[in-house]
């Protein structure tokens, strides 16, 4: 994907999934790809997600001068906001192939604060651009 300078930094992909290693080379092993169900005996209950997520952006975005504000926020089942975490994100990339987005993946974790069943958000936000994954939490038949 070409770089486009200006753009800022954005959310490219976030995976839930149940083991993400990060390579310092770049790419990164992801075992349990789209784990987006999880099963809860009762609730309340406290449901540890973890996510392979990707941020792109031009090369000068990533010139470890240049902060990012990296936020997660949690939707519950009826849509209202109920848990939000933010970061600064300074980061210095070298640029692998010329003229393309850098990219940064990152192992997040997250835990849902669950008060009843239902499908959750989690999402990832970055400048002005965001992605959300939809959680289901359901109890057993």
């Amino acid at each position: 994907m070409l770089a486009n300078p200006g753009d800022g930094v954005r959310v490219d992909w976030a995976i839930p999934c149940r083991y993400v290693e990060v390579q310092q080379a770049g790419g990164a092993t992801i075992v349990g790809a789209g784990a987006d169900l999880a099963t809860v005996q009762s609730t309340p209950a406290a449901v540890p997600v973890l996510f392979a997520v990707r941020l792109v952006g031009a090369p000068d975005e990533f010139d470890g001068k240049t902060p990012h504000e990296l936020a997660c926020r949690i939707y519950g089942p009826d849509g209202q906001q109920v848990g939000e975490q933010t970061a600064r994100l300074t980061s210095q990339i070298d640029q692998r192939v010329p003229g393309y987005v850098a990219e940064i993946l990152l192992p997040l974790g997250v835990v849902l604060d669950v008060q009843g069943v239902g499908t959750f958000g989690v999402e990832f936000s970055v400048d002005d651009h965001s992605l959300r994954v939809p959680i289901h939490v359901v109890t057993p038949v």
